[in-house]
């Protein structure tokens, strides 16, 4: 295997919660190494609330590890000033979020192309963002608001945003809820092709459709990350 561009050592996430009784702090993330090879696609499973999301989000340089170091391709994420770390997420990494984010008053390709445009100008990106639209067969909205998307048609537009920028990593956090079968496999298809046109390629799921895509499978069991 290719030697890995993201490698997450010992890194522990802790949150304070406090009940009735009791105030307490606890690890959502306790001291995971995770390594992601350059064309790997990898399947991270567990129940919801098992610590995936807040996995992800520290592998992606969004939250950062209360311990432990993220290295991409080298260079120690939380180690650089914020404006540096948001410009490296950029241009490495592609995140498609659990969440619907996008800006409801661009359209669609608007969302789209605008990582892109956040730190370079346009070179024909408009073509390379209908061309990730198209091979996840939501085109034809290029157009259209976010208003008018259902929850499926958001979730593609979200996985072309987070792809339109050619990343070294993506980290996809359920990017197959909202898709019936068809759609699913749409989506796991095209991102296999990420993984084997050379990106290191992490899914947290509980869609079992992925285990058939995938070529080293994890899984998180109260903020323990183990092989499968």
């Amino acid at each position: 295997m290719a030697e890995a561009c993201l490698v997450a050592r010992g890194i522990t996430k802790k949150f304070f919660r406090k009940g009735r009784e009791s105030a307490q702090w606890f690890d959502a993330v306790s001291k995971a190494d995770l390594q992601l090879a350059p064309g790997e696609f990898c399947v991270l499973m567990g129940r919801s609330g098992s610590g995936k999301s807040t996995l992800l989000n520290m592998a992606g340089g969004l939250l950062e590890p209360s311990e432990g170091a993220v290295l991409l391709q080298g260079d120690d994420l939380y180690a650089l000033p914020d404006g540096e770390r948001s410009r490296m997420r950029n241009e490495r990494i592609g995140v498609v979020p659990q969440g619907q984010t996008p800006l409801h008053s661009l359209t669609v390709v608007q969302n789209v192309t605008l990582p892109y445009l956040m730190y370079r100008s346009d070179d024909g990106v408009e073509a390379r963002a209908l061309e990730l639209l198209d091979s996840l067969g939501v085109k034809h909205l290029a157009d259209a608001y976010p208003r008018e998307l259902s929850g499926g048609e958001m979730r593609r537009m979200a996985i072309a945003r987070a792809l339109v920028c050619d990343p070294a990593v993506v980290l996809a956090d359920e990017p197959t809820s909202d898709l019936d079968d068809e759609n699913t496999q749409v989506v796991l298809q095209k991102l296999r092709d990420v993984a084997n046109g050379g990106a290191a390629v992490l899914v947290a799921t509980h869609d079992q459709a992925a285990l058939s895509f995938a070529d080293r499978v994890l899984r998180m069991d109260a903020g323990v990350l183990m092989d499968a």
